[in-house]
Formats: structure tokens, sequence, C-alpha cells
């Protein structure tokens, strides 16, 4: 606890911010030597209570001073009064909180629609927080080494790993590293924030809505080897084959979420002696690729004679033609929850970690329609 609890003026009396009071009464006692160079501060809980004031206000003031280079933050241990004397807690009066943003994805081959409204998101929240974003790509790299140069030269005070590392790395990372958030990847390591998307709940909606239309021939145009194209895929198969689908019902039909392997995969199609009537792309970039090369000459028709879905719901998914039936993930909230926590973890490094799963939705456009068992007799049903 701090000895004494500043006076805090609410309500009409009030001639400042309570965050802009709490921080100056602490810039107070550190210039008056009341709080002596590292010293701990209590956590934000703490200071919430005891001057009855919510965790944001007390989020701000701390922010305020370490901006300032006033104090600072260790991870698992709690926030110090910085000492002066030591030239490595120095920041500049104008000096910004600064996040990087590390990953394999963060590469141009690798970039595209679906990661770039996650970095939108996470760019948004921390720019309302007046924080900066520092890009690390991560490139090829693969050993530990690598990664914790690549973060140290960046000088960051805080760092979101984004997309698949792996898990013995991206541990010693978040243990040895500055504080760290996990963002779109279903695993982290040790005491990580992971935030993701519920994949296998999005690809059994996509199975179910398939089914309910009536399609019973199934073909799925599979991802790469990440873990979400995995869930993906598992999950509808296993919807289907427990309503009773026979497993030579679906055809799996290898992609690596490029709309160029989506066209490939509706070529190959129509290579086939027959087309199945429902066809779920992992992804909405090989989706729009397969309703390009499966309509080129009107050979195929969408969705009288094809239903197709996809999954994410980039920006491309509404202007296809048809428009992409699709499984909505709010990249830009995953972007901005992330963002939130690792600045809530920079303020009080000793949280719990937690673990949030964004929920998907289904968005019905009209790349599908009814299929056989709809228009037909259902030979199949039990």
């Amino acid at each position: 606890m701090l000895s004494s609890s500043p006076q805090l003026h609410r309500g009409k009396s009030r001639h400042q911010y309570l965050y802009r009071q709490i921080s100056e009464s602490i810039r107070g006692k550190i210039e008056n030597g009341e709080l002596a160079p590292l010293a701990r501060l209590p956590s934000m809980d703490e200071l919430a209570k005891q001057l009855n004031v919510n965790k944001i206000t007390v989020r701000k003031a701390l922010g305020e001073l370490r901006a300032e280079g006033l104090i600072y933050s260790v991870p698992a241990q709690g926030t110090f009064v910085a000492d002066p004397l030591a030239p490595q807690q120095k920041r500049k009066q104008s000096s910004m909180v600064s996040v990087g943003l590390v990953g394999h994805v963060l590469r141009r081959k690798s970039m595209g629609p679906y990661h770039l409204e996650i970095v939108g998101g996470i760019q948004t929240e921390l720019s309302r927080q007046h924080a900066a974003l520092v890009i690390l790509p991560a490139g090829d790299l693969r050993k530990e080494d690598d990664y914790f140069r690549l973060v140290s030269k960046a000088h960051v005070d805080a760092v979101i790993y984004l997309g698949p590392i792996a898990p013995p790395i991206l541990g010693h990372l978040i243990r040895q590293g500055p504080p760290a958030v996990v963002a779109d990847a279903p695993e982290g390591s040790g005491n990580a924030d992971v935030i993701c998307f519920d994949n296998a709940a999005g690809a059994r909606a996509a199975a179910e809505h398939l089914y309910e239309m009536g399609h019973r021939e199934f073909a799925l145009v599979t991802g790469d080897d990440q873990i979400a194209s995995m869930e993906r895929e598992a999950a509808a198969i296993a919807y289907w084959t427990g309503r009773g689908v026979p497993a030579t019902s679906i055809r799996r039909i290898a992609g690596d979420f490029s709309r160029e392997s989506g066209m490939e995969a509706g070529e190959k199609l129509l290579r086939e002696p027959s087309m199945p009537t429902g066809i779920f792309c992992l992804n909405d970039e090989m989706a729009v690729g397969l309703l390009a090369a499966l309509q080129n000459g009107g050979r195929c028709r969408v969705p009288q004679d094809v239903s197709v879905i996809g999954f994410d719901d980039i920006f491309w998914a509404g202007g296809s033609v048809p428009a992409l039936t699709t499984v909505r993930l709010d990249k830009c909230l995953l972007g901005r929850l992330a963002a939130q926590r690792v600045l809530e973890r920079l303020q009080e490094p000793s949280l719990a970690a937690t673990y949030i799963r964004v929920e998907p939705q289904i968005v019905l456009r009209n790349s599908t329609g009814p299929g056989p068992a709809k228009i037909g007799p259902d030979v199949l049903r039990p």
C-alpha cells in the first residue's frame, strides 16, 4: 500500500481527470523520495481498491508514469519505481509504449486479407491507447536465439506473437522476453494469454449448413499444416460422418489457403467423373479461386449445380460472384482484444493467464442453395 492515499476530487469539484490526479500524486511521492528507487508499487487491483476507482483509471495513470520513465514493470514480479542512475531504465518524456508484432505470417507471401484485418484491429486499439506498433516479421527464423535477437533489437515494451510459432521456442520467449500475448494460434505455453478463434465451432456450422440445405456429396478443400486448418477439417468431417454420410462421399482436395490453390481444386473437380453438390473451402481465398474456376466458361453453375461455402469472411467474400456464404471471424475484434490484453499485462505482469476463443458465425449469401435432399428423395436419411 502507499503510505498515504491522495485525496481525489470527484464530480463537479474536480479540476482534472481522476487518472491525472493519481499520476500526479505518485509522481510527487517519487520526486520527494517517499517512493524510493526500486520500490514496488501496489498492484492495479490494490490501487483501485485503495483509491476507490476502477482499474482502467489506474492503468491510465500508471501508463502516463511509465511513458515518462518514472516506473517500469518486470514480468511476474510487479511494477517498480525507476532508478534514475540506471541508464537502461531511462526513457524520454515524449516516448510511447511500443508493442512488437512477431510472426511468420507477416512476410509478403503469407500476408493476405485475413491477417491484414487482424493487424488493423491491433493498430486501432494501440493507437486509441497512445501506444506504437512495431512490425517484426519472423521470416524463416527457426532458432530460439534468432527470435530473442529480433525482439531485443527492437527495444519494445511488450510483444504480440501472431500465428503459430514452435511451442518450445514460444514458451522460452514468453518466460524470458517482454510481457506477451499469443494471437490467432490455439496453443500457448506457460503463463501466456491466448486469444484465438473457435475454428472447430465455425467448421461445424459450415458443415451443418450444407447438410441442412440437403447436400450429401461433399468436397473439402483443405489448407496447410497449421493447427487451425486441422481443427476445421476434423470438425467438418466429424459432423458429416456423425450424420451418417459415408466417408466415401467426402472428397479431400489439398490446398494451401491461396486463391491459386482454390482454382486448382476447381479444375481438378471439373475433370472428375462426378461433381459433389456441397464444397467447403477452409478459407475464403481458396473459395473465391474455386468459384472462378467452376464458373469459367459456364461449365458449372453456383449455386444451382453446386454450393460453395468459405471460412473467415475476408473483404473479398461479399464481392465475389456469386457473393460467398462463409463463416465470419471477427478479425478486427481479435486484434483489439490482443492489444488490450498485452497492455494490461504490461501494466500488471502478474496477471493470471487467460484463454479467449472468439466465436464465429455463419454469413448467408448467394453461393449456397438447396441440394438433392431438399428437392428429391434423401436416400441417406436414417
